[in-house]
């Protein structure tokens, strides 16, 4: 696309003069007799160079290059200031304000198109290289949204790879008290049966009290249905009953709380309560081989989005859990810092351990040491992102035959 060059002087022989030496090389040249027309031309239209002169009526070149300097001002392009002022001050004056190269009168007319030439160029090359940048910018921009989008894909695919490698042992934790609840109904429904048969010889007793025979089945009803054994176990069973209520109402809200997939919001959580939570989705996998000993702190509640924080937490328990092998132990130990501006959580095995080649590796997305369709390699991955998000760090520190322990910082407030 060819050159724009604004000429701008209020002496009509000086324009006609700088326009004949242009005409050679550049063909779109316009003119302005003073600095309003100089302005109102560079807000209409866009020129790649200004050739200005200082001295002009109404507004001076100083006054052209002071509002070109605004930030409400157009892009300014190159301005070249033509003048017969040869004064130091002057001079300098003019590259404070913006100006890109000064040019005094009377000129050599091969300078004025070498100069004009050379910052044609450099503008040319500026502008290809803010072009350039703008297009990286957008396609960075567009490739870290694909990022983000990825991320979210993969945090979803881990927990919910996590929830299906639970699934079995979260149903047998939930068939447990389903199971006695069932029973303990069957047994209640026998002894309201035999309470109602009770209350019916009672009725007919009532309406005929002198009937031996009503008399005698009650005495009868009474001693085969022991009354006080069966309140007694009454009693027992409706407790055990609603326990087990309890036991899968918390494992279903657990269930919900970490796998909800659309939850973005921050929240002021205990950290201690997110640790249980998670203890109670994974206890299945660990109560046959691991114990658990907690060491917990009192903490403030901390600024997290919950349910990622959980899904760490879970993924730290269940490969604590798996690192064991035979029975063990697994101590969790929640604490704060002593600037009270962060928690920590430590969660101990005395598993196998890693090897120490392999410890700078277990972060990385895939990486994993389990045998082939026993693990995706993203769960550490996933984690280290999840609290690098929260403004943390989750670090590890392990040695072979004696366990690991993973270590979780986070931030109090975000």
């Amino acid at each position: 696309m060819p050159e724009s060059i604004l000429l701008v002087d209020d002496n009509e022989i000086n324009r006609r003069l700088v326009r004949y030496i242009l005409s050679t090389d550049y063909q779109q040249v316009q003119e302005a007799a003073d600095g309003d027309e100089c302005l109102a031309a560079l807000a209409n239209n866009s020129f790649d160079l200004v050739l200005l002169d200082l001295n002009m009526p109404k507004k001076s070149g100083f006054d052209v290059l002071k509002e070109l300097q605004l930030p409400s001002s157009p892009r300014s392009p190159v301005v070249i200031v033509l003048s017969a002022d040869n004064d130091p001050d002057t001079i300098s004056r003019s590259f404070q304000l913006g100006a890109a190269d000064y040019l005094t009168t009377p000129f050599n007319r091969e300078e004025l198109l070498a100069r004009v030439k050379t910052h044609l160029a450099l503008h040319n090359r500026e502008q290809y290289l803010e072009e350039r940048v703008q297009k990286r910018t957008a396609a960075l921009m567009e490739t870290n949204q694909r990022l983000k989008e990825t991320t979210k894909q993969l945090i979803q695919a881990e927990k919910m790879a996590s929830l299906g490698q639970l699934a079995a042992g979260v149903a047998h934790e939930i068939n447990n008290p389903v199971g006695y609840i069932n029973s303990n109904l069957d047994t209640l429904k026998s002894y309201v049966k035999d309470l109602l048969e009770l209350i019916n010889h009672h009725q007919n007793l009532e309406a005929s009290p002198d009937n031996s025979a009503a008399r005698e089945a009650v005495k009868e009803a009474r001693q085969r249905i022991d009354l006080e054994f069966l309140e007694d176990d009454i009693q027992h069973l409706i407790q055990e009953s609603l326990q087990g209520v309890r036991h899968v109402k918390q494992i279903v809200s657990d269930l919900k709380g970490f796998s909800h997939p659309e939850e973005k919001e921050w929240h002021s959580a205990n950290l201690n309560e997110l640790i249980d939570s998670s203890l109670n989705i994974a206890n299945n996998e660990l109560k046959y081989k691991t114990k658990i000993v907690k060491h917990y702190q009192e903490l403030p509640l901390v600024q997290c989005i919950t349910p990622q924080i959980k899904q760490v937490l879970l993924n730290l328990l269940v490969n604590a859990g798996q690192a064991i092998d035979g029975n063990g132990c697994i101590t969790i130990e929640t604490g704060l810092a002593p600037s009270a501006e962060t928690v920590y959580v430590n969660i101990r095995d005395n598993g196998h351990g890693i090897e120490e080649e392999l410890l700078q590796k277990i972060f990385d997305p895939f990486f994993t040491t389990k045998a082939v369709g026993q693990g995706t390699g993203l769960g550490l991955s996933v984690s280290y992102g999840i609290i690098q998000s929260h403004l943390g760090s989750i670090t590890v520190n392990s040695k072979m035959g004696q366990g690991s322990c993973f270590t979780i910082n986070l931030p109090v407030k975000q």
